[in-house]
């Protein structure tokens, strides 16, 4: 499911039952490096914590060159919550567009 399907989603019955880590845009300048901004939506049906976003940037052969990590803003989510992350990479010279992105998260069971 791509990025732009999401404003025509309804309800979040329709999405997977899963904590949701989709990309949205990439850009590079020669001044602050390459940056990869996205959202994660809370889909899982609890609240969750110390959410994690992880991105594992892939060359032109799919093979892993480099990984980062980040925490959202929020870092907690109530279900159908929604959370926006930004990758600030300046060791890596070109606009990202080969990518894998996974969560860590744990349940918040202070409720």
């Amino acid at each position: 499911m791509g990025l732009e399907t999401f404003p025509e989603i309804e309800s979040f019955q329709k999405l997977p039952r899963k904590v949701i880590v989709k990309a949205g845009a990439s850009s590079f300048s020669e001044r602050d490096g390459a940056e990869l901004r996205g959202i994660v939506i809370n889909n899982i049906g609890h609240t969750i914590c110390d959410l994690r976003v992880h991105v594992v940037i892939l060359d032109t052969q799919g093979i892993p060159v480099m990984s980062a990590a980040a925490t959202p803003e929020p870092d907690a989510l109530p279900q159908g919550g929604i959370s926006s992350f930004t990758f600030q990479i300046k060791d890596y010279a070109q606009k990202i567009s080969d990518f894998h992105l996974y969560s860590n998260w744990r349940f918040d069971d202070r409720e």
